[in-house]
């Protein structure tokens, strides 16, 4: 298997991975759907587990980290889950992120 992955976050139950089809459609998928080892899968879990933490779900549009430090943090272990994946799957796969579109609205 090879492609285009996609790491970018998505509210409440969401692996965070997409596959990126030739038009750039996003279709969800789950760390065994390609098959990351399960160190890197809880580790993403636990990253995608910190963002659905901040979810306020009376308005979406106000979920946001309670500070600038922590959203850092949270922005550079996104980063070097990339990293991680792109070593683990090989040069096979092309491996993005997009940790930033969710605080836009509509996004």
């Amino acid at each position: 298997m090879s492609g285009t992955l996609l790491i970018a976050p998505a509210w409440l139950g969401r692996s965070g991975l997409w596959l990126l089809d030739a038009k750039g459609r996003r279709k969800p998928v789950e760390a065994e759907d390609v098959a990351l080892s399960e160190e890197l899968a809880d580790r993403l879990e636990a990253w995608m587990d910190q963002f659905d933490a901040i979810y306020d779900e009376d308005d979406e549009a106000r979920s946001r980290f309670p500070d600038a430090v922590q959203q850092l943090a949270w922005e550079a272990e996104g980063a070097a889950i990339a990293e991680a994946v792109k070593a683990e799957l090989g040069p096979g796969w092309t491996v993005e992120t997009d940790l930033a579109s969710w605080r836009e609205p509509g996004a």
